[in-house]
């Protein structure tokens, strides 16, 4: 670091003095060579990794000072180095030179590291700008232990939007170790208290994935003053392996969060999420998460569907096919799922066209062409 320092002292030293030419130079020699060794004296502190000399020198060549013409992008060196030597209010400055494309090109992410080191240092405003870039998608990464907890701390506050954030970086372990209990915990306030679809979706989606587990229900105590008296846990108790001595007629394996997830779900289709409407409706066609139900699933499957949603379209095209939820197979409603969901971008409906399209007859195809494009005009596509 003492050597970029230096570097950057030596630039400073060999930038021209602020005023005119030679001959302005001789008429105020005094000033401008007070000027200079003002100058000179704070390049040399900072070359010595000096921060608050660093700081002071980002500060004239931002503004013009010591004699100096104003230069961003030297500043910025200044403030760079000041910050990593964990100057506070050079970070700051750092942060904002990034964000506004001050000396150097726009770039959000670099602000936001600039603003977490400011964060770190003690900065509460800085923490604030963070967790919003972070929120906002700009930040790349949580950071750390730090990041973490400015996203909680948020959250405890009634933030919304740090309550997503937070519960979406424990889910996907991003940047941390994966805490999907707690994640859970986040997206249930976030739906609870501000009723927000997106954490309906999420707590469903969550719960519906949770593994299967064992109980042994002959042996749950579900009397409180029985539970009480015994020294037993009250209701159900769920054990992630199976019991040790166990039999089949005692022990039994279950999905926990199936009926809770499909309730979420629901709340949050019914009020137009796409994936929900996705997830719910693939979820019981397939019989395998929820309970088989193929009129409610292609109901839902549809009102994703509307809406564009890709997957929606490749489904029902494959059960058009196969003749699945509907009277009998109906090939000219695959293929216009199909070339739909194409048009959405759908990696393996082009392949799922082609093969429906060679058992049809000219008339199928015609038809099938005729409805798409009827359909992208009503779109206005």
């Amino acid at each position: 670091m003492r050597i970029a320092a230096a570097v950057a002292a030596l630039l400073a030293l060999s930038l021209p003095l602020a005023g005119g030419g030679h001959a302005a130079a001789r008429k105020a020699a005094k000033p401008a060579a007070a000027a200079e060794s003002r100058h000179a004296a704070l390049a040399a502190a900072a070359a010595t990794g000096d921060m608050e000399a660093q700081y002071q020198m980002g500060l004239a060549y931002r503004g013009g000072g010591h004699g100096l013409k104003a230069d961003a992008a030297v500043a910025l060196v200044w403030f760079t180095l000041a910050g990593a030597e964990g100057h506070a209010a050079a970070a700051v400055e750092a942060a904002k030179a990034f964000e506004a494309g001050r000396g150097v090109k726009r770039d959000l992410n670099a602000a936001g590291n600039w603003w977490y080191k400011a964060g770190t240092l003690g900065d509460a405003q800085a923490r604030a700008r963070w967790v919003d870039l972070f929120i906002e998608g700009e930040v790349h990464a949580i950071g750390g232990r730090d990041g973490i907890a400015w996203l909680a701390e948020a959250a405890q506050a009634g933030d919304l939007r740090a309550m997503m954030g937070l519960a979406d970086v424990l889910e996907r372990g991003h940047g941390v170790p994966p805490d999907i209990a707690q994640a859970e915990g986040l997206y249930r306030q976030a739906a609870l208290l501000h009723g927000d679809v997106e954490a309906r979706f999420r707590l469903g989606r969550l719960l519906l994935e949770r593994p299967a587990m064992w109980r042994k229900p002959a042996e749950e105590e579900w009397n409180a003053k029985e539970a009480e008296r015994k020294s037993h846990p009250f209701g159900a108790v769920w054990y992630s392996t199976k019991p040790l001595n166990a039999d089949e007629a005692r022990a039994v394996q279950l999905r926990p969060g199936i009926n809770e997830g499909e309730r979420w779900l629901r709340s949050a289709a019914r009020r137009g999420h796409a994936e929900a409407q996705y997830l719910l409706g693939a979820a019981k066609v397939a019989g395998m998460e929820l309970p088989l139900d193929m009129v409610e699933g292609v109901a839902w499957l549809e009102a994703a569907a509307v809406q564009g949603h890709a997957e929606a379209l490749l489904a029902l095209g494959d059960l058009a096919a196969k003749g699945q939820g509907f009277h009998a197979k109906d090939p000219v409603r695959a293929y216009v799922m199909y070339e739909l969901a194409i048009a959405q971008g759908e990696a393996g409906a082009k392949a799922a066209r082609d093969a429906i399209a060679k058992g049809m007859n000219q008339k199928q195809t015609a038809r099938a062409r005729q409805l798409v494009q009827e359909l992208r005009d009503l779109a206005g596509l």
